[in-house]
């Protein structure tokens, strides 16, 4: 079985929670205070964590898959793991279809979306077949070069003296900060680590999962409600949210020396970094949740998921309804997986171990008469 270490889980949660999340200035429900619901939105998330956690160590060496038919039974745990593939598939073409649109905003204008939607299949379908060790490597040697990159531009944001913490106040009432934080934010992007539960199994050390991953969760925590405050201080909520792309924005505005600028290309490439990595382990769970059902090898199971994906990825007429949907049906629709059905396999599981307990007392007490 294909094994990861310890640093590699570690990194691995963080680059993937972080992953598209700058595209966007999440919370702005909340207006100034998008950061606190970031945080709110957090710790709810952190509760999802928690649980999935448990779950993973009823059975540390079983797959996901596996989980579901030890919870449900062999068919309707197969039938369960059938559909969560195929949408862990469709949130991994969404992201497809980000690349896309990013590549075409930012970089390459006139290349076309097709093209560029068919690289980042292949790049992300040649990692996903040869398996989770090779692509938690590749995210272990991108890490440094993300951390290190965005810990510069938040040092020149103070350089330049951007941030305005006026910017931030007055507070909103903590009701429209927790509409702003649950169930979105709980959702996009902390909630989506409910693919780990596809992943979790690979960890040598199975007494470090817990830990590591609470730890690498926290640390991606405070470095989104950082950056989800940096970018409020500096736009402040109505540009926030008239900007395409809020990052972008603050990037631009960085100015050193008279010669230091057009830094919006180094936040670019950080924005496809995150996507290839979420993309990469969105496509895994996927694989790894449809491999054992359809009974064929990871790199056959790899190109076929690639290629539906690829076709999927231009059923949204422009990004205007790709983004519609993206806030409307599929934040609801997740929520199915990421809370719904993990809630029943726990009190599934606390019911067993209830009942297991019970006989226990009852062959204990009956020796006795």
């Amino acid at each position: 079985m294909e094994r990861i270490g310890s640093n590699q889980l570690y990194v691995g949660v963080i680059m993937f929670i972080l992953g598209s999340a700058p595209l966007f200035e999440l919370g702005l429900k909340a207006q100034q205070n998008a950061w606190l619901a970031m945080f709110v939105g957090a710790l709810a998330g952190l509760v999802l964590t928690v649980m999935y956690l448990h779950l993973h160590h009823r059975a540390p060496e079983a797959g996901f898959t596996e989980l579901y038919r030890l919870h449900f039974g062999l068919w309707l745990g197969s039938g369960i793991a059938f559909i969560h593939g195929m949408e862990q598939a469709y949130e991994a073409m969404r992201l497809v279809r980000d690349y896309g649109e990013l590549t075409a905003l930012t970089l390459l204008e006139n290349t076309p979306i097709w093209l560029t939607n068919l690289v980042v299949c292949i790049l992300a379908g040649y990692t996903v077949a040869k398996g989770v060790e090779v692509l938690f490597r590749v995210i272990e040697l991108l890490f440094p070069i993300a951390f290190i990159s965005y810990c510069v531009l938040a040092v020149m944001l103070y350089m330049n003296k951007l941030p305005d913490w006026h910017r931030l106040f007055p507070l909103v009432p903590l009701s429209t900060i927790v509409k702003a934080a649950i169930p979105d934010i709980m959702v996009f992007p902390y909630g989506q680590i409910v693919s780990f539960l596809a992943i979790w199994h690979c960890v040598k050390d199975k007494h470090k999962v817990t830990k590591i991953s609470i730890v690498a969760y926290l640390s991606v925590m405070l470095m989104l409600v950082y950056g989800n405050l940096m970018i409020m201080a500096v736009l402040g909520p109505q540009l926030s949210a008239a900007a395409t792309i809020p990052l972008l924005e603050v990037v631009q505005l960085i100015r050193l020396g008279g010669f230091l600028e057009r830094l919006d290309i180094v936040a670019t490439l950080l924005l496809f970094l995150g996507l290839y990595v979420k993309l990469s382990i969105l496509f895994l769970a996927a694989v790894l949740l449809l491999q054992p059902l359809l009974h064929c090898s990871r790199a056959v199971c790899a190109w076929i998921v690639g290629t539906i994906m690829y076709f999927a990825s231009f059923w949204e007429r422009n990004q205007t309804v790709h983004t519609a949907i993206g806030l409307d049906f599929t934040l609801k629709m997740v929520l199915i997986f990421q809370l719904g059905i993990p809630v029943i396999m726990l009190v599934i599981g606390l019911r067993r171990k209830a009942k297991q307990k019970l006989k226990q007392q009852k062959e204990h007490i009956e020796p006795a008469h």
